[in-house]
């Protein structure tokens, strides 16, 4: 997705013949259409095509890359199918690469796009067109800080389906956001009032599949638990950075002359005094003592002088999801019960698109697109 894309492209028929994103990076009022020109996804297309498309040749009418760019923009806009293509210019039409081969525009009708986004992907293939957008990211950037956090996504009040959140004090689900810096990587989506902590496997299991390399990962204590640290720490190799209530207390269990004792006393499992460090926790987890292994991570936490300079990078999350609200429709307002995972985690994936645009492109402002319209 990444070393494939070039700085320069050349645009034909009157638009630009030699062009590059740093042209617009101070131009206020380009088209979004303009910016997308620079994304590359022609591995996220023919992923799509070879595992949402048929062989008939009547399925690949439209560019599968120009249906997922034309998804970003009605996103982007925030408007219904049928406003997103009615509205569509001829220039836009042509960089998003509606034109055919006898310089014919050939658009979808709104139905099309429709269909494409909640029949043909469905809320399956977006989560999995997510999924290889952000393990592109995390093997694309040298940031090695991850953190996930929860933020509403806000019902109309009268919204029988939703769960009030006296936290939030409104009815809401919640989005569960995983990023690496301040690059969303991965999303998952519940009920407004579920708890936090059960979620987190879910993002560990996927930060696992994509292979990232991590330092620290910071999460409040919605998520604190004795196993997820153990988890964060054996199956990331990080350090898990978990917000601790003021009355927590340092375990007698997680001393580390209980973990020598545990050590000891399973010898006949292939235990050892005279193991290194960390092969006693790899032990202890690996044989059914995963929450001493998490009670031992805790106690260092509260006992490290450095614990809180380290959890500062988690309070970059509020600021990127207020940007994704401000990008993109990140709320379930107006919609049916059934379609809220799908449409939020296609808003998502569009601001991913949009992240990965400027990272394509060397953009240092990666989260910062708000001169085009």
């Amino acid at each position: 997705m990444y070393q494939s894309m070039k700085y320069y492209y050349d645009v034909s028929d009157g638009i630009c013949t030699r062009d590059s994103i740093a042209n617009y990076l101070n131009t206020d009022n380009a088209s979004i259409c303009q910016f997308l020109y620079f994304l590359d996804i022609d591995d996220i297309a023919s992923y799509v095509e070879s595992s949402y498309y048929t062989d008939k040749d009547w399925h690949f009418r439209y560019k599968v890359s120009s249906m997922i760019k034309l998804i970003v923009v009605k996103c982007y806009r925030n408007l219904s199918f049928e406003k997103t293509i009615s509205t569509l210019t001829k220039e836009e039409a042509q960089l998003l690469s509606f034109e055919d081969n006898n310089g014919i525009m050939n658009l979808p009708s709104p139905a099309t796009l429709h269909h494409f986004v909640k029949y043909r992907l469905g809320k399956t293939g977006l989560d999995e067109v997510m999924f290889k957008i952000g393990k592109n990211i995390s093997k694309n950037t040298k940031i090695r800080d991850a953190k996930t956090d929860p933020t509403p996504l806000e019902a109309s009040r009268y919204d029988k389906y939703a769960d009030y959140n006296p936290h939030y004090n409104c009815k809401m689900d919640k989005a569960h956001i995983t990023m690496i810096g301040t690059l969303p990587i991965y999303m998952t989506h519940t009920k407004g009032a579920s708890h936090d902590s059960p979620e987190l496997k879910k993002h560990i299991d996927a930060l696992v599949e994509m292979g990232v390399d991590i330092d620290t990962y910071a999460l409040d204590g919605g998520y604190d638990s004795f196993r997820n640290h153990a988890d964060i720490w054996y199956k990331l190799n990080a350090k898990p950075v978990i917000a601790y209530s003021s009355d927590s207390k340092v375990q007698y269990e997680g001393m580390m002359e209980r973990i020598d004792h545990w050590v000891n006393k399973m010898w006949k499992l292939g235990g050892s005094i005279h193991m290194k460090y960390e092969e006693k926790l790899h032990f202890l987890y690996e044989n059914g003592r995963e929450k001493q292994v998490g009670m031992h991570l805790r106690n260092k936490n509260i006992k490290d002088d450095g614990f809180d300079e380290d959890y500062s990078h988690r309070g970059e999350c509020e600021r990127v999801h207020n940007h994704i609200k401000l990008t993109v429709k990140f709320d379930i307002r107006g919609m049916k019960n059934g379609s809220k995972k799908l449409y939020s985690v296609m808003n998502f994936v569009a601001y991913q698109l949009l992240v990965a645009t400027n990272l394509q492109n060397g953009v240092k402002e990666t989260n910062s697109f708000a001169n085009y319209v």
